[in-house]
């Protein structure tokens, strides 16, 4: 007798009910419907396709963005039994030609495979005679090119579509305002399509927001207050690593991770917070996708993303056994006019795209009509230096050219050449005179590379080589002579960046920039909506349903959640005169505990002391190293 869903559930997951639309979603896929869901992160939705791929009598296809992403579902489904694999670029030629042989034998029941992928002519050679029951598309906001994380590849998984007849799709996405998900609809060709949505409220999750130029203090503040584990999530890598510093250097048991440690370094970090040998997590967005780590019991950025999707999706990874978690947003004004200047850069003009698309055809030694459908690798160093671009600019380029559709662009495996000192100068000078060759390239590291002791810095061989007065070659080879001294660190570069020219050079090119406008203003308003979130006056959890659902019917039913700093700050009348007392009582004028509490009637002591309790989290007032009570700031 065949075993129901929730006896599979149990089985498998070992849960014994199913989540809110979970169950719905089950039946629709496997009643052969078109199905799109949004699930907020920690919603379960991976459970919504691998279930029914564990009673489809065939192979279901899960198309992925991220290497990553693939092998963290691949490994918890290995765990469980499911016969699963991913297929990816980190694979040889001879690994992918067994995945592919044990898949047309039956031997899995899910196929994960990138979007490039699966629009190969070799791979679509293979999709007759594959079983396929089943395309699921994970992360489909990313067919959007109005979203933030628009993929060009993805809005070609209609032509893969149209070689599965009678196949049903399903897209799926953590969080897609109405406009992505109309994009979704339209750009899958989804048909009469069954559309889901979980519940975004989250009522286990308690969100703030906070204005402050003191951003190391509170982070402090708030990790001293809390328990269990945490993420941080900061802006840049160099930030990363400034605020785990900080935070060991407190006593907080941290470490880091962004996409500048190897593979195997980020899988090692990432497994030992998984694991509670560390408490902290301080990251990059490229940590968090997929991964599953239930006790989280505050997620804190530091910097604010630029849309309130991705914040919606990283503060998700808190609370998800269901406890009371905090997701903490602290911001300042600077940071959404450096935001908003980041976005400009990344959005070039017609004369610089022009311009970039021509050096980088150079650099291939492309003549017009030469390139079509061919794959290149590119130097980003060398095509930055023959045309004095700089690499940021290059790179920002390069994938804006993608968007309009000039190429494919391949980052993936890529990163470049970095450094980082290990010993002290001292003893950096006693292997300058024991090895006096290694002089020169010891004192240009130090010269160009202030902070080379704190952090790894970017290095370009060429570059170096050029100044050195010494080939390439030999500037490796020294590199590596003193990385096996122990004076520096050395990671050579991976591979290099690729390109797919769609068609062949034009020397004449015709660039869509009117759609890279239109993408720019979609983004700018995308911010808009983060910084009105950051010191929004209503509920943060009505903010949160308004903005992922649009029906009037739902908008009507909220009710706040009662937990927020707006819904604390407005729940009492007397509320906000007394935090504003104590602003009053402590700016510029620092007190003892003992004798501002002594002053309170027993009327007014209970709430005082509460509101007190607040700032003291928020990181409005702190103790100061006298042991008094100082006013810093909201």
């Amino acid at each position: 007798m065949a075993m129901t869903h929730k006896e599979i559930l149990n089985k498998y997951w070992g849960y014994d009910e199913f989540r809110p639309e979970q169950l719905a979603i089950i039946q629709s896929l496997l009643a052969g419907k078109d199905t799109m869901a949004l699930l907020p992160t920690g919603g379960g939705k991976s459970i919504c396709f691998q279930l029914p791929a564990l009673i489809h009598e065939g192979l279901t296809l899960v198309i992925s963005p991220l290497i990553a992403l693939m092998k963290d579902q691949v490994d918890a489904l290995h765990k469980r039994n499911i016969p699963a694999e991913a297929l990816h670029s980190g694979h040889t030629h001879s690994e992918s030609k067994t995945i592919l042989d044990n898949a047309l034998k039956g031997h899995y029941r899910l196929l994960y495979l990138s979007p490039e992928r699966l629009a190969t002519k070799n791979f679509r050679g293979y999709i007759a005679n594959l079983s396929i029951k089943m395309l699921v598309i994970d992360e489909a906001h990313c067919i959007s090119m109005w979203g933030q994380d628009f993929r060009p590849s993805y809005q070609k998984l209609v032509e893969v579509r149209k070689l599965l007849p009678g196949i049903p799709v399903a897209a799926f996405t953590a969080s897609a305002p109405q406009w992505i998900q109309d994009d979704i609809v339209s750009g899958l060709q989804l048909i009469n399509p069954s559309i889901h949505s979980g519940d975004f409220t989250r009522k286990n999750l308690v969100f703030y927001g906070i204005q402050t130029e003191n951003k190391a203090g509170s982070l402090t503040r708030l990790i001293e207050k809390s328990r269990g584990s945490t993420l941080v999530f900061a802006h840049t890598r160099k930030e990363v690593e400034e605020t785990t510093k900080m935070l060991a250097n407190s006593g907080f048991s941290t470490l880091f991770y962004h996409a500048g440690l190897s593979h195997d370094e980020r899988a090692k970090r990432q497994t030992a917070w998984i694991n509670n040998q560390f408490r902290i997590m301080v990251c990059t967005n490229a940590f968090g996708m997929g991964v599953d780590k239930s006790n989280v019991r505050l997620v804190v950025h530091t910097h604010p993303p630029k849309n309130p999707e991705d914040y919606y999706q990283e503060s998700g990874r808190a609370g998800r056994d269901g406890k009371k978690s905090y997701c903490i947003l602290l911001h300042r004004p600077q940071d959404w006019v450096h935001i908003q200047e980041d976005l400009v850069k990344q959005h070039p003009g017609e004369k610089a795209l022009t311009h970039i698309y021509h050096a980088t055809m150079n650099h291939l030694q492309l003549a017009g009509g030469e390139g079509a459908f061919q794959t290149f690798p590119l130097d980003l160093y060398a095509i930055s230096q023959q045309n004095s671009i700089p690499i940021s600019d290059l790179l920002h380029g390069i994938k804006a050219l993608e968007v309009i559709g000039q190429w494919n662009f391949l980052e993936e495996n890529w990163m470049p050449s970095k450094v980082k000192m290990l010993r002290r100068i001292e003893d950096c000078g006693h292997a300058k005179r024991q090895y006096k060759n290694l002089e020169p390239i010891v004192d240009s590291l130090l010269r160009s590379h202030g902070g080379i002791f704190d952090y790894p810095a970017i290095i370009y061989e060429q570059g170096l080589a050029k100044r050195l007065r010494i080939t390439p070659e030999q500037t490796i080879e020294n590199l590596y002579r003193l990385d096996a001294m122990g004076i520096l660190k050395y990671s050579p570069q991976t591979n290099f960046p690729s390109i797919t020219l769609p068609e062949a050079r034009s020397l004449y090119p015709t660039l869509n920039t009117d759609a890279l406008k239109i993408l720019f203003e979609r983004r700018i308003l995308s911010l808009q909506k983060m910084e009105e979130y950051s010191s929004v006056k209503c509920c943060r959890s009505i903010f949160w349903q308004n903005y992922f659902n649009t029906s009037s019917k739902i908008s009507a039913a909220l009710s706040s959640c009662g937990l927020c700093d707006v819904c604390k700050n407005t729940s009492d009348g007397k509320r906000m005169p007394i935090r504003q007392w104590w602003q009053n009582t402590l700016v510029n004028k620092p007190q003892k505990p003992s004798d501002i509490v002594n002053t309170l009637s027993l009327s007014k002591k209970a709430l005082y002391t509460q509101i007190l309790r607040e700032l003291l989290d928020e990181g409005c007032i702190i103790e100061n190293a006298n042991g008094d009570w100082e006013w810093v700031g909201e």
